[in-house]
């Protein structure tokens, strides 16, 4: 008789486990065994008693320490998603639910990406089953009272603070300019603080915050360089208007602390006294009444020491008076001995006007910025960041003082040149990059050239020229999809490192992803005039971002390009 073979076990299938761990606040985190350490150290435990049932632990850690519960802007969970997305990992161990997430929306989301992956989470000091109807009634029972608790300390934090500063006392952020920070109180810095006093000082004598930026600039005066304990440093940069608006703003200065518009007396030293404060205040608050109706207009000329003619003549303001009504104009002055081209004069508010639109149309020309400045990208900027300065320029442009938006020029290092047949306003590039909030270094670029159309017209001895307003047609054919569709072809091309450069993608991103870019990259090697007609609107009327994405056997010969995408 033979003796059958037992039955082998059955193997358990492998569940790769997760641990998520967070904590609110940074307090502790530097200790040799935090509370980061202990939720690991229970969650690890547990996946270990779970053996016989596949479970194994990955070794990426998923740590968020110092990020709140009440959103999901978390680098560590969204690297945990990420990895649940793609596969790796199958179940996310927690030691309470209110670690993963105190928000009911937040949660939906995450058993979201949860259920499209097949994969689960655990709390192991929370006995439930999501599976079944009450487990799942349990856990969103959990959920709320987590974002119950989260509010109340939410709402007694706002308490803490608004009875704190009702007392004068300061509640935390960066130092200010002209303070130091010592056992968590300000303390005057003397020599940042009479900065501060010449600052305030300057803007009563000047009225102009672009002018007082441009003083602090030829100075060297910066920005308050600041470093935290890990050695970090940051500040010392160039002042900008918006932070000098800041400054000559901040009641700080004067002693007291402010919460939701009320100023309470300070526990902190003042730097500047009422009577300057107070003619600070008078002058902004005087800027804003005429920077709303503009009623300096007739007393500043924009672009005087900035604009010449075609014969490098210099041109300069004048007017004339009919009744009430006073005419301004720029004409050219005759230099030296001899015979001399015929004067040009053009009409003062006319050519302001057209420098002006014609500089908001720059900056507000996103594929535009994006042509004229492809490093931003490479130097590990974000192209966003160059958006949104461009965006916030464009919007104050409109509100500014004339005499500020003469500064904003003047800084450009404008020039204008007024030719018998056209206006041309010169820009120069680096300049406009720094505006911008670019680091740039010295380069060789050639100024930035908007050209304006006028038409001339005889007057006499004179040349009067009109300018055009009118649009053109080319700017009203411009297409939108299709010049985005090139701006995302050098993106593209900057990511895969077609450009010479490391590529800055992940080595993991999926291949559908990298083949999307790849398709995209292509327009990135299209012939310079194809680019440029698209930028100006006046290319073919049949060429579309549909068009040009289906054309699967896209030539790298520009002739055959110009001759496949009708370009003649």
């Amino acid at each position: 008789m033979t003796r059958g073979r037992a039955p082998e076990p059955q193997r358990r299938e492998k569940i790769r486990c997760a641990i998520y761990t967070r904590k609110s606040t940074e307090e502790g985190l530097d200790q040799e065994f935090n509370s980061l350490d202990a939720q690991r150290e229970a969650c690890a435990a547990y996946i270990m008693s779970q053996r016989h049932e596949g479970w194994t632990l990955v070794p990426d850690y998923y740590d968020d320490g110092g990020f709140t519960g009440g959103n999901m802007d978390r680098p560590g969970l969204k690297q945990l998603l990420a990895d649940v997305e793609t596969g790796k990992v199958d179940v996310i161990v927690v030691y309470k639910v209110d670690r993963l997430t105190r928000a009911l929306s937040d949660f939906a989301k995450i058993v979201d990406v949860l259920d499209a992956a097949g994969a689960s989470f655990v709390s192991i000091t929370q006995s439930f089953n999501t599976t079944t109807s009450m487990g799942r009634l349990t856990l969103n029972v959990l959920l709320s009272f987590a974002q119950f608790e989260r509010e109340v300390i939410s709402e007694r934090v706002r308490d803490k603070v608004a009875a704190s500063k009702r007392k004068g006392m300061w509640m935390g952020g960066n130092c200010p300019l002209g303070y130091d920070i010592r056992d968590r109180k300000l303390i005057v810095n003397e020599t940042e603080a009479e900065t501060v006093r010449f600052m305030m000082r300057r803007y009563v004598e000047l009225g102009s915050v672009y002018d007082l930026a441009a003083e602090l600039r030829s100075k060297g005066i910066t920005s308050k360089m600041h470093r935290n304990e890990d050695g970090k440093t940051w500040g010392g940069k160039t002042m900008m208007p918006g932070a000098l608006y800041h400054i000559l703003g901040n009641e700080l200065y004067r002693g007291m602390v402010v919460h939701k518009g009320e100023a309470h007396p300070g526990e902190h030293e003042a730097i500047i006294d009422d009577a300057l404060w107070t003619a600070v205040q008078e002058k902004l608050a005087s800027n804003r009444v005429e920077r709303r109706h503009q009623s300096n207009a007739n007393e500043v000329s924009l672009l005087a020491g900035m604009i010449r003619d075609g014969e490098g003549r210099r041109m300069t303001p004048s007017h004339a008076s009919r009744g009430d009504v006073r005419y301004r104009y720029y004409n050219s002055v005759d230099e030296g001995e001899g015979p001399h081209p015929r004067p040009i004069r053009i009409a003062a508010r006319d050519i302001e006007k057209a420098v002006i639109e014609s500089f908001e149309s720059l900056i507000a020309d996103r594929a535009g910025l994006t042509m004229l400045y492809p490093q931003h990208d490479s130097e590990g900027y974000e192209t966003a960041d160059l958006m949104r300065s461009a965006g916030l320029l464009h919007r104050s442009i409109p509100t500014m003082a004339p005499s500020d938006q003469r500064a904003l020029l003047l800084e450009l290092e404008a020039r204008v040149i007024v030719h018998a047949d056209r206006v041309e306003a010169k820009i120069d590039h680096g300049s406009l990059g720094r505006r911008l909030g670019i680091e740039m270094v010295e380069s060789d670029h050639d100024p930035i050239e908007l050209s304006i159309p006028t038409l001339m017209v005889r007057r006499g001895t004179d040349v009067k020229l009109t300018i055009q307003f009118d649009a053109s047609a080319c700017s009203s054919r411009r297409d939108p999809k299709l010049v985005e569709l090139i701006v995302q072809a050098h993106q593209a091309r900057r990511m895969l490192g077609l450009d010479g450069k490391p590529p800055t993608i992940a080595d993991d991103m999926e291949y559908q992803a990298r083949n999307h870019l790849a398709r995209i990259a292509r327009f990135a090697f299209l012939a310079p005039d194809i680019t440029t007609a698209i930028f100006e609107g006046s290319q073919p009327a049949g060429l579309s971002a549909r068009k040009l994405m289906r054309s699967s056997d896209l030539p790298m010969d520009w002739k055959q390009q110009r001759a496949m995408l009708g370009f003649g």
